[in-house]
């Protein structure tokens, strides 16, 4: 079994649930279900690799970074639509953060750095849910599984704003992934435990 580590932000359950719908819906209607095959959430590192003699320290780090988090006025996201990603097969629901976000991203990076010589990320940070990923059909379909999210998204009333809610550590196991998880390989046969939460509401 290949493990590895994430360190995610899900936000308000009652915007959850909406983007949870949204999801379904997609997934069903492309029949790609890599994105199903995780929890709802905003990805605030790759997949990562952490000794397990380490994890105890990893698990004290996300504590702090949620804590600090929670030391700050809390904020709001806004949704500002869905979109590709460039050279992938991804559609997701992006947004709009203030710099907070961003520095709790870095935090987060800086974490999961420190168990994982070596880990970078080659893309910026772009805050964002997926909604379909590594779909079996043609790249020119992309677009229109695009519009066709943002169209479930207004049908089921997704408010524009959402707020932070939980900050996760969460253990991602895969037999199929091996030791490449940057491609999808783990779609067939992922799973997860979360192993620490923490509110970032004072």
């Amino acid at each position: 079994m290949s493990i590895r580590y994430g360190i995610d932000l899900v936000l308000e359950p009652s915007f959850t649930a909406k983007v949870y719908q949204t999801r379904q819906i997609v997934c069903g209607q492309y029949a790609s279900w890599a994105a199903e095959m995780q929890p709802l959430r905003m990805a605030l590192t790759p997949y990562f690799p952490c000794p397990e003699e380490r994890l105890n320290i990893l698990t004290g780090q996300v504590e702090e970074i949620a804590q600090d988090t929670r030391d700050q006025k809390s904020y709001i996201l806004r949704r500002t639509g869905v979109s590709v990603v460039a050279d992938t097969t991804s559609v997701v629901l992006e947004f709009d953060a203030p710099s907070t976000l961003f520095d709790l991203q870095h935090k987060a990076m800086e974490a999961a750095q420190s168990h994982s010589a070596g880990l970078y990320s080659s893309n910026p940070f772009r805050p964002g849910i997926a909604l379909l990923e590594y779909g079996a059909f043609p790249e020119a379909m992309l677009a229109d599984a695009a519009l066709f999210a943002e169209g479930v998204a207004s049908g089921l009333n997704m408010t524009e704003m959402a707020l932070p809610w939980r900050l996760h550590l969460t253990r991602y196991s895969s037999e199929a992934a091996g030791e490449d998880w940057s491609q999808g390989r783990w779609a067939s046969d992922l799973s997860w435990q979360h192993l620490a939460s923490h509110s970032l509401y004072a």
